[in-house]
């Protein structure tokens, strides 16, 4: 009887390797017409570019809603005021939100995206996770970073488009790797960081408020705001859709991050 739960055992996780690490190798994207379009393309290791409408993550909401921000003290603490607050903010840039996942809870951002979730394969794990919302400001650049999850979705809810570059793992060789806490800023990578830069086959898509883009493993993404005048950002959110195989492997590197911190 042990031996058959083993094979078992072996057997699913044997598929959930093979659909985990099954890609692509065309910068091919599918747009389906609406969320329903979704399950159909879920499982398939390609981009999809969607319209998901208008979510709660937005001026006009966050003015009078009674959500809290957490924020840097000037003592070197924490301190937590209302969103309203912190948008009345005349520094620029504004304190970095410290609490994006508990803000994005905060303000039921899952139920809202509560389709996409729908949309799943049906070995992936139930529930969507680690969603999180911000603010980036005109000029700020989130460095490269690589995705580990089944699919990883970013939308911006309002303000600024912002400019995603998209590259596959499979060129990953050909990028520098920052272990020490830095980011990579693609749009300034020289042959002097990267002398193979230019094997590199990547994409930019720009994205406007009311979209996003939902990205498989294996692929890399960083995000600049694209807008004219200085004092327009992005509002944006993310979150992240697991099979128990990419959430293992996400476990384990983000305890490889933290004993490296540590260390």
């Amino acid at each position: 009887m042990i031996w058959a739960v083993l094979i078992l055992l072996a057997a699913v996780v044997a598929v959930h390797w093979f659909f985990y690490s099954r890609s692509v190798q065309e910068y091919t994207f599918a747009q389906p017409a609406n969320t329903s379009d979704v399950r159909g393309i879920q499982t398939e290791k390609t981009p999809i570019v969607l319209e998901i409408g208008t979510l709660p993550w937005r001026p006009e909401v966050a003015e009078v809603a009674n959500w809290n921000v957490e924020v840097g003290a000037t003592d070197g603490g924490i301190m937590t005021i209302p969103v309203s607050a912190w948008l009345k903010d005349s520094t620029r840039p504004r304190p970095a939100i410290l609490n994006e996942s508990e803000l994005a809870t905060e303000m039921g951002l899952t139920t809202g995206l509560g389709e996409l979730d729908d949309s799943r394969a049906w070995w992936w794990l139930p529930g969507l996770s680690d969603a999180r919302v911000g603010v980036q400001e005109t000029g700020d650049i989130t460095g490269l970073r690589w995705v580990a999850a089944e699919r990883h979705w970013f939308g911006v809810s309002a303000g600024a488009p912002v400019v995603l570059w998209l590259v596959h793992s499979r060129f990953r060789r050909f990028l520098p790797e920052l272990n020490d806490g830095g980011a990579i800023d693609p749009w300034r990578l020289t042959v002097a960081d990267a002398p193979w830069i230019g094997r590199v086959q990547y994409v930019e898509v720009r994205v406007r408020p009311g979209w996003c883009v939902g990205l498989p493993a294996h692929w890399g993404y960083a995000v600049r705001v694209e807008a004219e005048e200085k004092e327009t950002a992005t509002w944006w959110w993310s979150m992240e859709q697991h099979s128990p195989l990419s959430r293992l492997i996400t476990w384990r590197t983000e305890e490889n991050k933290e004993t490296t911190t540590e260390e």
